[in-house]
């Protein structure tokens, strides 16, 4: 065997090797545009904060820039494995709207809530989640987009009582 085609057939297995970790990466991360982007795998924005959002809840009402959120105080889903969130999401996509959203509510049903209000300064970044194909992808929205009835995940100024927002993630399709 000529030396020219070891090296063919070594660099061929290199790249084979790598394009079968690198596609089980982005399988794992559930998010291919966040994957490749080097994000942590919850949001195509590289603009989101890296840290734990301190409110997560149902908008109760908007009043110029204050948000009143129903707040979970325990997020299950937090406790879930990687693998059960991907088991969970595929088990959604298949899913409508309508049935999502009375999945979800049903799931957030009895758990524990308290109500805060949330200042939204006129320039925080405030994005809607939506679906391209089987991506969600981060799109620029507003504070019309708060209204009563939708889900937000808000990084504060570190209060999870309320506080001033800092980032804003609208979830649409609950």
């Amino acid at each position: 065997m000529k030396k020219g085609t070891v090296v063919l057939a070594v660099a061929v297995l290199a790249l084979g090797v790598a394009a079968y970790f690198g596609v089980g990466y982005l399988a794992s991360s559930g998010d291919s545009a966040t994957a490749i982007a080097g994000g942590s795998g919850a949001s195509a924005d590289p603009n989101q904060p890296d840290r734990t959002a301190e409110v997560k809840g149902t908008v109760v009402s908007v009043d110029g820039t204050t948000v009143v959120i129903d707040r979970l105080i325990s997020d299950p889903s937090t406790e879930l494995t990687d693998e059960e969130k991907a088991a969970k999401k595929a088990e959604r996509a298949s899913m409508s709207m309508e049935e999502r959203q009375a999945l979800k509510a049903a799931e957030q049903a009895g758990l524990p809530i308290e109500r805060v209000s949330v200042d939204v300064p006129v320039g925080v970044r405030i994005v809607k989640m939506v679906l391209e194909g089987e991506t969600s992808v981060a799109q620029t929205a507003s504070l019309g987009d708060l209204r009563a009835g939708v889900t937000v995940t808000v990084w504060t100024d570190g209060a999870t009582d309320g506080g001033v927002a800092e980032y804003v993630k609208v979830q649409t399709g609950n």
